[in-house]
């Protein structure tokens, strides 16, 4: 695991464009999980937002965004942020299931959030001392 250097900009780009994700640069909140996978958090104070997390496609369903998304935030309670928000797509249940695993909540859903229409699940983690 290590933050995101400017070399894996391109390679962050390409994934998440083949994932349909937005276009998020990467920054020193970003992480990489050997070119496998990666995710982009945005902090302020003691709340982080996850704007962006992808795996390789051949590398889906062997748990590296679950290791990716828990170390991330565990490194950065070590900064001092107690909550956590993503934002997904209704449709992903996939992830839906994994972050409900993780302990995230849904807290809200933005509806017509996405281009397409579709809703967006806004859930939170809560670590709060």
């Amino acid at each position: 695991m290590q933050l995101a250097t400017e070399q894996d900009s391109e390679w962050i780009a390409a994934i998440q464009s083949g994932a349909n994700l937005p276009l998020w640069k990467p920054n020193s909140t970003s992480w990489v999980l050997e070119k496998k996978a990666f995710a982009i958090w945005q902090a302020a104070a003691s709340e982080c937002e996850l704007l962006s997390v992808a795996v390789e496609p051949a590398e889906r369903g062997k748990g590296f965004a679950k290791t990716l998304i828990e170390y991330c935030c565990s490194e950065l309670a070590k900064l001092g942020v107690e909550k956590f928000f993503l934002e997904v797509r209704e449709s992903n249940i996939a992830a839906i299931s994994l972050y409900k695993k993780m302990g995230f909540k849904k807290i809200s859903e933005r509806k017509k959030y996405y281009a397409n229409e579709e809703a967006a699940i806004v859930m939170e983690l809560n670590r709060q001392k």
